[in-house]
């Protein structure tokens, strides 16, 4: 199914289609996860979907790109199985701890352990280049980044390019 699909809020050109599962012969739908959204003034629009041999799609509004992708991996789900299986025997131990971090009881700290220094050890003999640009940011916009095709100033704002 393809087409643009305008209910209420809710506003998107879907992509459906089925697969069957070469394993167990069963047909299941797969949708586009992030469809592109349907226009949002009062015109006739055309809507066309290019699919390619190498499993490449092409979706347009008016003729103008809104999305592309590939048929394996922009749906849900997967076409392509996942690469492991989730067990459904598997359970987390009773003393399982759910913290990223926890303390060791065994760890002590060394004998000439001193609290009182810094953490970081000034380089006394590191010397600031002449060049240095001492006055200039910390982060500059990414004049190489482009705006996303899918962007829409009304539902996303206003685009800002990423800083590096």
């Amino acid at each position: 199914m393809f087409g643009p699909d305008k209910c209420g809020f809710d506003s998107k050109i879907h992509f459906i289609f089925q697969h069957k599962n070469p394993l167990t012969h069963e047909f299941q739908e797969k949708h586009l996860i992030s469809p592109p959204i349907v226009p949002s003034d009062k015109l006739s629009h055309l809507y066309s979907l290019v699919i390619h041999d190498n499993n490449k799609f092409e979706m347009f509004v008016d003729m103008e790109l809104v999305k592309e992708g590939s048929l394996l991996e922009d749906f849900i789900p997967s076409v392509n199985p996942l690469k492991e299986i989730d067990d459904p025997n598997d359970f987390k131990p009773k003393d399982w701890i759910d913290e990223p971090m926890m303390p060791d009881p065994d760890t002590e700290m060394p004998d000439n352990w001193d609290e009182s220094q810094p953490k970081e050890i000034t380089d006394l003999e590191a010397i600031k280049p002449k060049d240095w640009l001492e006055e200039e940011p910390l982060f500059v916009s990414d004049e190489k980044a482009q705006k996303p095709l899918d962007w829409n100033d009304e539902d996303d704002g206003q685009w800002f390019p990423p800083q590096i």
